[in-house]
């Protein structure tokens, strides 16, 4: 079970996300109206690492595209949201023109243990290659390989100095699509 201090992270992502006009992105509470919303999140320092949602990176022929699992999923949840299926449809033809095999590898923070985060991770991977492959429309039958990794590999400190880092932690937080292009 998570912390109550994430649930509370968690809604202020999904309300920011509101904010940015991101549909069907789960965390923020549905009782509080666009406008409470927008009032909450000019009250708070928004963290860099959730204004970038998504990063690409290309190395050579290889194309790394980072998404951000606040983006992707409800807190605590591996079901892509409204966001993530058209952000996903919109990356599909870029995926279709790739060689080879198409990675996709789910990352956690360090919030809750190894094992539940390996879990999730694993999840949404597969959540992700589902939509991919839907997205896809066909013809790339065990071309697409899933895999979590939970906490094992971050991208910035969950802690500095002992204490939470949210901004790291939310970086942590992610599903990355790895091909190689024509």
């Amino acid at each position: 079970m998570r912390s109550p201090g994430r649930k509370r992270t968690a809604s202020v992502a999904g309300a920011i996300l509101m904010v940015l006009g991101l549909p069907g992105v789960a965390g923020a509470d549905p009782g509080v109206s666009d406008e409470g919303i927008r009032q909450s999140v000019k009250a708070i320092d928004v963290p860099s690492s959730v204004k970038k949602l998504e990063t690409v990176n290309t190395n050579g022929n290889n194309v790394t595209v980072r998404i951000s699992s606040d983006l992707l999923f409800g807190f605590d949840k591996a079901v892509l949201t409204d966001a993530a299926r058209q952000r996903i449809s919109r990356l599909a033809p870029q995926v279709k023109e790739a060689v080879g095999v198409i990675t996709v590898s789910g990352h956690s923070d360090s919030i809750g243990g190894p094992r539940y985060n390996r879990t999730l991770s694993t999840e949404r991977a597969g959540a992700v290659k589902a939509g991919l492959e839907q997205a896809l429309g066909g013809g790339f039958d065990g071309r697409i390989q899933a895999k979590g990794f939970g906490e094992t590999r971050p991208v910035a400190p969950n802690q500095i100095g002992g204490k939470d880092n949210p901004d790291g932690r939310a970086q942590n937080r992610r599903v990355e699509i790895t091909f190689a292009k024509r």
